[in-house]
């Protein structure tokens, strides 16, 4: 058998096969004596009807599994004599074969990339901490203000109210009303147009109010409301009006959320922020530097792993919310594609470097885990002791310490501005 190999990319191949005539034609003879067995034709024993009658009324089955049967095969033995390792089953997209002649089939197949991770020392990566500002606290006391209104019913409807409407098409050329719609919506949120807004405001219950709903611009996936409807009238009723009416900050509020006082929840809502702050910066950092690493040292990752791990991540929101895949394939494809780069990079870096675990690093790493979570030690030790033992938490150590490592010799600059990104593209 001769074999072909030729490289469309990184990872795809395509490979053509050439099968010696003597030799396809035995394996086809051995399916017809096969389909033989299986046959009877009147006038003839079961599996003693004339070969060249059976080949003559089931040429295109025979055909079809002598190639069912055998391509796969000749696949096999290719890739075994050239030592490939696809990661993916091979897909045949040319077969040509005529009795007493050579078979040639063409196959396409993806295999992992050779990668070389040569550029991880001295980077310049773009990156900056979020910083705590006092203005954090005040937004997330006033966001445990929301949470905490109670609604009330107001007598005339300001922005932020939620009004419950009855939307009324007007008239049509019959003189016939088509439908009246339910709504709810929050005033303000231009849910709908910001005429149709400022139309309701300052309205009470049970007012009637003939407007547009939307401009001439605006695009709407109601389908309630298609066709020409944008340029329409309609008569809106507002059936009630409710107002979130929030809590004061003090002592008593605090109370109510599990704080001995105002002050001692606002200390306790600042020291949460700045952990928060310092984990997002982590993980900020840790994609930074991941990110640089993979735009320095570019490769192709197979569209079928990838596509497979994105489906894996994907699956369970789309059960979740009765989506299908396709409408979120994309962006989880985004997010696999960057984990495995980061995974196989990282990987390569471990030989490079010969990161080793040590006993020492596990038990720094179990002592910090430890008093982040302000628990005895041997309390930790205990309680997680599953995951102290798996693979993954020597995985995450060595991740750590190359990642340290990465940081250690790099140069962390600001970010981009518009101005120097649209120099860049000029370049």
């Amino acid at each position: 058998m001769k074999i072909e190999i030729r490289d469309i990319s990184q990872v795809e191949k395509e490979m053509k096969l050439i099968v010696e005539p003597e030799v396809a034609t035995k394996d086809y003879n051995g399916i017809l004596n096969r389909v033989r067995n299986h046959i009877s034709i009147p006038g003839f024993r079961k599996g003693k009807s004339p070969l060249s009658m059976i080949e003559r009324n089931y040429a295109d089955y025979i055909k079809e599994e002598f190639y069912n049967q055998k391509l796969g095969e000749y696949y096999k033995a290719a890739l075994d004599q050239e030592n490939i390792n696809p990661v993916n089953q091979g897909e045949a997209t040319d077969v040509k074969w005529e009795k007493g002649k050579e078979l040639e089939a063409t196959f396409k197949f993806e295999i992992m990339p050779e990668i070389k991770v040569e550029k991880y020392k001295d980077l310049e990566i773009p990156f900056e901490e979020l910083k705590f500002k006092k203005e954090m606290v005040l937004e997330t006391l006033e966001d445990f203000r929301k949470k905490m209104a109670v609604e009330i019913d107001a007598e005339t409807a300001e922005k932020g109210d939620k009004l419950s409407l009855t939307i009324n098409f007007l008239k049509d050329e019959n003189g016939e009303i088509p439908k009246s719609i339910e709504r709810e919506i929050i005033l303000g949120n231009n849910q709908y147009s910001a005429d149709f807004d400022k139309n309701l405001t300052g309205k009470k219950v049970n007012d009637e109010v003939k407007t547009k709903l939307f401009t001439p611009e605006q695009e709407t996936e109601e389908e309630d409301f298609t066709g020409d409807i944008k340029n329409k009238n309609f008569l809106v009723k507002i059936n009630t009006i409710k107002r979130a009416e929030l809590p004061e900050l003090n002592d008593e509020f605090a109370k109510d959320l599990e704080y001995d006082s105002f002050e001692s929840m606002k200390n306790k809502v600042e020291e949460d922020l700045k952990v928060k702050i310092k984990t997002e910066n982590k993980n900020r950092l840790k994609d930074a530097i991941l990110s640089r690493l993979i735009e320095e040292n570019p490769f192709e990752l197979p569209s079928t792993l990838i596509r497979k791990y994105a489906e894996n991540l994907a699956k369970p929101y789309a059960d979740a919310y009765k989506i299908s895949m396709d409408q979120i394939i994309a962006y989880y494809e985004k997010i696999a594609e960057f984990n495995m780069k980061s995974h196989y990079i990282l990987e390569e870096l471990k030989k490079i470097e010969n990161i080793e675990i040590t006993d020492d690093d596990i038990e720094a790493t179990i002592n910090k885990a430890a008093a982040n979570m302000d628990m005895e030690l041997e309390k930790y030790k205990k309680m997680y002791k599953k995951q102290i033992n798996s693979e993954d938490f020597k995985y995450a150590i060595a991740e750590r310490k190359l990642l340290d490592l990465i940081e250690n010799s790099s140069n962390f600059v600001p970010y981009p501005q518009e101005n120097d990104l649209k120099e860049e593209k000029v370049k």
